[in-house]
Parts: C-alpha cells; sequence; structure tokens
C-alpha cells in the first residue's frame, strides 16, 4: 500500500462508522455503502501492517495498522474531551 493508500485507511478509519452508523438499517442509502468501502479498505491496511510486521518493518506496521485502529479511540477521546 503507498502513501495515499495509507492516508485513505487513516480518513477512513474515522468516517467509516460514522457514514455506516449514520445510516443504520438504511442500505437504499449511499453512505451505507461509502462506509462500508472505507471500512473495507481500513481491514486490508492492517493485513499488509500485519505482513510489515511479519517482514520487521515497524515503521509500515505502525503506520497501516496501530494508527487506523487506535486513531478512532483518539478522536472519540478528543470529541469529548473538547
Amino acid at each position: 500500500m503507498n502513501a495515499a493508500g495509507v492516508a485513505v485507511a487513516w480518513i477512513g478509519s474515522v468516517l467509516g462508522p460514522l457514514f455506516v452508523l449514520s445510516t443504520f438499517g438504511d442500505f437504499s442509502h449511499p453512505n451505507t455503502y461509502i462506509g462500508a468501502a472505507l471500512i473495507l479498505v481500513v481491514l486490508f491496511s492492517i493485513k499488509d501492517g500485519i505482513k510489515a510486521r511479519k517482514n520487521r518493518n515497524t515503521a509500515g506496521f505502525v503506520a497501516m495498522c496501530l494508527v487506523p485502529l487506535m486513531l478512532p479511540f483518539v478522536v472519540i477521546i478528543s470529541f469529548y474531551i473538547f
């Protein structure tokens, strides 16, 4: 995954669940499918991050696996703090 894919994964890790939850139960709305696609990109990024960890690429592991997993929690916590 290149740098653009990592950026989409980071953005998608926050926006994907929001798109899906904003239209929860309404499968005719396009935001549901946009959110599902973003979540799919995040899952592929996590898979690539695990591969990077097996190849001892720590930077790739952090960028592709840890950040997409932690970023939604950081956004939620900062939303409630500020």
